[in-house]
Formats: structure tokens, C-alpha cells, sequence
């Protein structure tokens, strides 16, 4: 006999999971229900490979009524677990981490199963809303010894050998949960709601389910057909809905599905679903894909990679015609069947976006909060195919946009005259961007910005130099020129930085140089500043300065590299240290005034500072000359 517990958090989990998550405590059949199926298609796929276990199965799954001892019995005859198994299965959550759920509960709800056989997920513990206690017995070949699962759903679990004369014997292979209901929940040892709960929830299931009833008949419950392989114009939106929670266990409805058929030479069909919520596992470091690869309705795997990284919020069923039954794994990664289909699939993907975009932008807007970050992910492979097509559904934040987003084909459109560049500046926050020293000049003259406050931004960028003839510029490197453009802003008289200025200003240039020596790569005039006395910038090409800190913190990089020192030359700061870099009574002052100035510019980046006691230093001094 093995007697354990559930951890605490655990048992927190179960208490929500029993009291909170589902209102509706019909969900409890449908959960268990699909488990079953799981069980089955995994053991139908086994048995395709095994050559040896090839025989007149017959995969159901049968629901008995015991009005008497007030149980509900459902059973399978899948894959089974052995005792090992139950542990792991029953006795975890999902595999999921116990506190990454609960942080995630009130958003996600029940969508941590996924099709391998064994892992329940958190829809099993819907059993315990209408059970006082639950057995789960298991057998996982003919060969193996039953082991019966048991608990009450509150601090521990049991697991012990099944006796050979307990009436819960199975036979070959399979499962069977037992559950003892609440007396408060006594509705669901009626047949008519067995039934009316399966024909609500589970009447697509691809195997039979029967009802055993009291006479001894059994009568199947569910028309047993897949849903994907119906006609659009027969299916309703409820029904759309329904498998949705059912495939995906997430709750409430998809924000968006896609049912359509490939036919030709690779031909296929798909039911896909872009999930309400995020899913608790989308920043899994896996990035694995969820959707479900089908041959002839015949379950294969879910780890078929038929879809992108990008899109592993997808959720659905592809099902094909022409890849054989019995395919293995290690094959399907190298099989071009799988390449033609994902390339179609990401295609028609992308095109539904795009659709939606255009014809609804509040609801395209909640789509890219939840999953923007994700999707800007695939423009950082080197060998994606779809990049145009990716960015055309990509939207942003600018400067001008508010709280609404854009897309860069409504950047381009709004381009000022001249301008053949698509600005962009990459900052900690989107809500810190009229403070930078960076935009004053693009900002004066209404030049749109795209600001980008994610991490993935930071690598696509790198990735990614043109769209549409167009190329792709931060502003933070030194050579992003505001002045470039014509602007519409007449009263604006700053002119450019062109040689005729940096020749004005070659003797202050010098002395920065002179100053600051290792700690800058270069100092040059800028034409991007109208308030700032500085900036620090990096050349074209340069890791930005977020994504230098992010790898510095990561200890991936150990220092900061030297940068670019632009600065102001209407500036009254710069001004003076022109006027004095030459003079021997104030070059000290002017010295101390430069150093303020570039550790300011620093800070104004984040960058950390090689010495903040000189700086503050520095401060304190020009501060007690103000005052004396």
C-alpha cells in the first residue's frame, strides 16, 4: 500500500479547481470522457506499429449507472497506466508546476492536457465537484498487474495493487474511474442526463460511448463522427465552440477558428483555433506546437512540428489523407507531406488574420495583446518563407497611434515627404517614450516613430532591414537623421548636421574626444536633439543599448561597449564648453560640465556608470558653485 499526500499548493489547486474554475458541473463527463478517448487513440496508434498486437480491437468507451452505491462508472479499453504512471498522473497537476498554474488559473482555466495518454491534466480533478471520493483502476498491457488509484480530493492519495477478488477487474487493458457522487449531486445517476450530457459535450468523440443501462442493454450515446470531416454549412457555431473545449480544454469560446480543406496531390483537412486566452504554456521554453495530427481520423501525435513555433497558440486537428498510418516520429520531422502542409496551413493562417484585421480592428487589437509577442518571434528565423506575410498582421505602437496599434502599411502611408525610412525606437517602456533624448528631433518635426518595449524585438529587429522598399532604421543609431525628411512643421530653422556645422564645431569635437578618450567610440554633432544637451547612440549594425543590458544582466556579456556621444551644439551647456575648452582659467569647469553631461546620457539609457562616485562628485561640485 502507498499512502501520500498532495503538497500544499497542491491541495490549494484542487480546492479552486473544485470550487472555482468550472460553474457548470456537467464539464466533469466531458473531461473524463476525453481522457478515454485519449487512452484510446493511443493504444490504436500502438497497435498500427505493433505489428504483434494486431487483432479485432475495438475501442468504446462505456458509462454504467449503480443508483444503489451512488457510483458513476466510466470505462475504456486504451492504453492504461501502471502504478508507476498513477503517481505521476494523478498525484501532479498536469505536470505544470504547481505555482506557474495558480498564477495563470483565473486566466487559463483547465488548458494543460494535451493529447499524450497518461497526462490527465487539470480536467480529470473535475471529477471531485460532483464526487466525494474517486478510484481510478488501471491496467496497462494483459501481461500487468491492476493498480487502483483513491482519493477524497483533499490531502492525500492511495495507490495500491488490485485485490483479484475486487469487482473492479479488468480484463485486458484500460481504465476505469469510479465515482462516488454527493448526495447534493444525485441528478447524475439519472440515464436521461448521462445522456443529455453527452450529446451536448461529447457527441463527436470518435469512438462510441455507450450507456449500460439497468436492464442489462447497452446503447450507444454519441453519433461518434468527426466533426472536422463535416461540411462547414452543417456545423453550428455552438458546435464550433463546443469541440473547441473540448479539443483545446480552454474555456469560453475561441476568439477565432479556421475550418478548411486542402485537396491535390497532399490532401488534408483542418479545424485550427486561435484560443480567447493565453494559454498557461505559451512561454514554455519548449515553444512546442499543440495541434493534433490525424491519418484516416487516427490519432499520430501532437508533436508533428505542422505547425511553427510562432503559432503554438494554435490549437486544432489536421487530418491527412495521404501519409501513412503507420509513420513514426523520427520520420514525420523529415517527411515533405509535413513541409507541404505546414507551409499551406501558415498560409491560410496568416491570410484569416489579415482578413480580420482589416475588417475588425478592436477585435484584431485583443488578439495581438495576447499573442503579438509570440508571433514576432517567427521573424527571427533565419529561414522563414513568410516574413512579408508575417509582417503585414504585425501590429505596433508609435508615437502617434495612442492607445490604438498600426500596422507598417499604415506607417508608410503616413510617411512625411522624403522620408523612405521606418523609424523605430526600442525603449524599457512604450508609455517612457516622450522623455527620451533620442525622439526630441523626430518629435518636432511629426516624424512617426514605432516604439517597441518587447524582448523579442530587440533580436527581429536585427533580423528584419527593409519592407517594401522601405528600410527598417532605429533611432537610436547615429546615423538616424530627422533632418533627412521635409518637414511640415515651417517654424522648425535647426539646420543639418553637414559638414559646414561639423567644421564650426570641430574644436569642441576634439576636446570631447580628448576627455572622454575609451569611454566613447566617437563623438559627433546630432541632428536629432532640440532640448538635450546629449545622447548616447550606436553605429549602424550595433547591438542596441536594451539589448546590450539584457545580455550583460543574462551574463552573457561581461561590460558595456563605447558609444556614440551626440551632441547639441544650440545647447547653452554645449555652447559653454565650446566657448571654454580653450581657455585655461575655465577647461577645468568645462571638463566637469562634459562629464555631467555624458554620465547623464548614460543614465538616460540605462546604462550602469563606470564610476557614479565621480559623477556625483562632479554634481556636487557645479551645484556649490551655483550657490557660492
Amino acid at each position: 500500500m502507498t499512502i501520500k499526500k498532495f503538497d500544499a499548493e497542491i491541495g490549494k489547486v484542487l480546492h479552486l479547481m473544485i470550487n472555482s474554475i468550472y460553474t457548470n458541473k456537467d464539464i466533469f463527463l466531458r473531461e473524463l470522457i476525453s481522457n478515454a478517448s485519449d487512452a484510446c487513440e493511443k493504444k490504436r496508434h500502438q497497435v498500427l506499429q505493433d505489428v504483434e498486437q494486431e487483432g479485432n480491437y475495438s475501442f468504446c468507451i462505456e458509462i454504467s449507472i449503480d443508483k444503489r452505491h451512488n457510483t458513476i462508472t466510466i470505462q475504456d479499453n486504451g492504453i492504461g497506466m501502471s502504478a508507476s504512471e498513477l503517481d505521476k498522473n494523478l498525484g501532479t497537476i498536469a505536470h505544470s508546476g504547481t505555482k506557474i498554474f495558480m498564477d495563470n488559473l483565473n486566466l487559463q482555466g483547465d488548458s494543460t492536457k494535451n493529447s499524450q495518454i497518461g497526462q490527465f491534466g487539470v480536467g480529470f480533478y473535475s471529477a471531485f465537484m460532483v464526487a466525494e471520493s474517486v478510484e481510478v483502476i488501471s491496467k496497462k498491457s494483459p501481461s500487468e498487474a491492476a493498480h487502483i488509484w483513491q482519493s477524497n480530493g483533499h490531502s492525500e492519495y492511495e495507490i495500491t495493487p488490485l485485490p483479484e477478488t475486487s469487482a473492479y477487474d479488468i480484463n485486458s487493458s484500460g481504465t476505469k474511474i469510479v465515482l462516488h457522487i454527493k448526495p447534493e449531486c444525485s441528478e447524475y445517476l439519472e440515464e436521461y442526463k448521462i445522456r443529455h450530457i453527452v450529446k451536448i459535450y461529447s457527441d463527436n468523440i470518435t469512438f462510441p460511448v455507450y450507456l449500460l443501462k439497468a436492464n442489462g442493454e447497452k446503447e450507444q450515446i454519441n453519433t461518434a463522427e468527426a466533426i472536422w470531416l463535416r461540411p462547414k454549412s452543417e456545423i453550428s457555431t455552438e458546435q464550433y465552440d463546443e469541440f473547441y473545449k473540448l479539443i483545446c480544454h480552454m474555456p469560453g469560446s475561441p476568439w477565432s477558428y479556421l475550418h478548411f480543406t486542402c485537396e491535390g496531390k497532399n490532401s488534408f483537412t483542418a479545424l485550427l483555433y486561435i484560443p480567447g486566452n493565453r494559454p498557461y504554456d505559451l512561454f514554455n521554453p519548449e515553444r512546442a506546437t499543440r495541434a493534433k495530427l490525424y491519418v484516416h481520423k487516427v490519432f499520430i501525435t501532437d508533436s508533428a512540428a505542422i505547425l511553427p513555433a510562432y503559432l503554438r497558440f494554435v490549437r486544432g486537428i489536421v487530418d491527412s489523407e495521404d501519409l501513412p498510418l503507420n509513420i513514426s516520429r523520427e520520420t514525420l520531422q523529415n517527411n515533405h507531406l509535413i513541409s507541404q502542409m505546414r507551409r499551406n496551413i501558415v498560409k491560410r493562417i496568416l491570410k484569416s488574420l489579415k482578413d480580420i484585421a482589416a475588417n475588425d480592428k478592436e477585435k484584431y487589437k485583443a488578439f495581438w495583446q495576447n499573442f503579438g509577442e509570440v508571433m514576432k518571434e517567427g521573424l527571427c528565423e533565419g529561414a522563414l518563407e513568410e516574413k512579408e506575410e508575417l509582417l503585414e498582421v504585425c501590429r505596433f505602437k508609435s508615437t502617434k497611434s495612442g492607445n490604438d496599434l498600426i500596422s507598417l502599411d499604415e506607417y508608410i502611408s503616413n510617411m512625411q515627404d522624403g522620408q523612405n525610412e521606418i523609424y523605430f525606437f526600442s525603449c524599457e517602456a512604450d508609455s517612457s517614450f516622450s522623455k527620451s533624448p533620442q525622439l526630441e528631433g523626430f518629435l518636432k518635426r511629426r516624424i512617426e516613430v514605432i516604439l517597441l518595449s518587447d524582448q523579442v524585438d530587440d533580436f527581429w529587429v536585427n533580423v528584419i532591414h527593409q519592407y517594401k522598399n522601405n528600410l527598417v532604421k532605429s533611432v537610436n543609431t547615429a546615423s538616424a537623421d530627422p533632418g533627412s525628411t521635409k518637414s511640415d512643421d515651417s517654424s522648425h530653422t535647426q539646420g543639418a548636421a553637414n559638414e559646414d556645422l561639423k567644421g564650426k564645431n570641430a574644436a569642441i569635437i576634439a576636446f570631447c574626444k580628448k576627455v572622454l578618450s575609451t569611454k566613447v567610440k566617437d563623438v559627433i554633432i546630432s541632428n536629432k536633439l532640440t532640448e538635450s544637451p546629449a545622447c548616447i547612440t550606436v553605429p549602424d549594425g550595433s547591438m542596441s543599448t536594451k539589448m546590450e543590458k539584457m545580455l550583460i544582466e543574462q551574463r552573457q556579456l561581461t561590460t558595456h561597449s563605447a558609444k556614440i556621444l551626440e551632441l547639441n551644439p544650440n545647447h547653452t551647456l554645449v555652447r559653454f564648453i565650446g566657448a571654454n575648452c580653450d581657455k585655461e582659467e575655465h577647461v577645468k569647469e568645462a571638463e566637469t560640465i562634459l562629464n555631467i553631461i555624458f554620465s547623464s546620457a548614460l543614465l538616460t539609457e540605462g546604462q550602469t556608470l563606470h564610476d557614479p562616485f565621480a559623477y556625483v562628485q562632479n554634481v556636487n561640485e557645479m551645484l556649490s558653485k551655483l550657490i557660492a
